[in-house]
């Protein structure tokens, strides 16, 4: 475990190094932190070395509700990269995630080998996209194991999984405190069209059926927006497809990389 300062803020971080070999930053969404990607960590150590870290106001990195922001995210990600002493890496990131890594692609491409958006549209936005999220209907998830960021069925098919994300979510205090709609109602972060023109970084989103936060609709608009971008639905799984199906989810961004690097 070490730490970096990013502006006023310690951002914590994790490194799994092996050799000389290609790096992989695991970019957690909202509901999570970097002890999320338990299930990706041990099954990508044998080919690459990886850094995962908690966002400002997230597991260790601890944030005040004023230096909380979106626009930090992608500067966070740079001091974590210049801290490690990685020049150019993967980005495989989830959800709010998906902000983070694309914002630091779009600054700086010569640094991102490829880039993974995981139940994310990283905050491009356009008419289509808002009306694909504004007609998803949510059903309550069920208590207390349920969560709209896995399916809503989750709890049946594996209620100690379940469990267990929302046990994660919770070291997420400072976050806790701030409260989401901080982060939903931040139009700072949004993303245009325009600004993806002449973008070459290889990208492969991927979303599920069952996803109640990031309609499959709205990431199938969001990749269709980005040059060359590849699209995979896992099907029957929920907005965190890393952490419900985290096998077949696994081989899908392997055989992504295997194709581009």
């Amino acid at each position: 475990m070490a730490k970096v300062k990013s502006g006023t803020v310690d951002i914590h971080y994790d490194v799994y190094k092996n050799g000389e070999r290609t790096w992989i930053v695991f970019v957690h969404g909202a509901g999570g932190n970097a002890a999320s990607w338990w299930q990706q960590v041990p099954y990508f150590y044998d080919r690459f070395n990886i850094v995962t870290f908690d966002h400002r106001a997230f597991g260790r990195s601890r944030c005040s509700p004023e230096e909380f922001g979106v626009e930090h995210f992608a500067s966070d990600l740079r001091a974590v990269l210049d801290s490690v002493g990685v020049e150019r890496a993967v980005l495989v990131c989830q959800s709010m995630g998906g902000r983070t890594g694309l914002s630091f692609a779009l600054e700086s491409q010569e640094r991102v080998a490829a880039l993974v958006m995981s139940h994310t549209i990283g905050g491009l936005t356009t008419d289509a996209i808002v009306a694909a999220r504004e007609s998803l209907e949510r059903p309550d998830p069920s208590r207390p194991f349920g969560s709209w960021a896995v399916a809503i069925d989750f709890p049946e098919i594996n209620v100690a999984r379940s469990h267990l994300y929302n046990c994660i979510t919770a070291f997420n205090v400072d976050f806790e405190k701030i409260g989401r709609a901080r982060l939903s109602g931040d139009t700072n972060s949004t993303i245009g069209p325009e600004s993806l023109e002449g973008f070459e970084v290889p990208t492969l989103f991927i979303t599920a059926e069952k996803d109640m936060v990031v309609s499959p609709q709205a990431v199938e608009i969001g990749a269709s927006l980005v040059p060359d971008a590849r699209l995979v639905n896992l099907g029957e799984a929920g907005h965190s497809s890393y952490f419900e199906i985290a096998e077949a989810f696994n081989k899908s961004v392997e055989n992504f990389l295997d194709e581009v690097l």
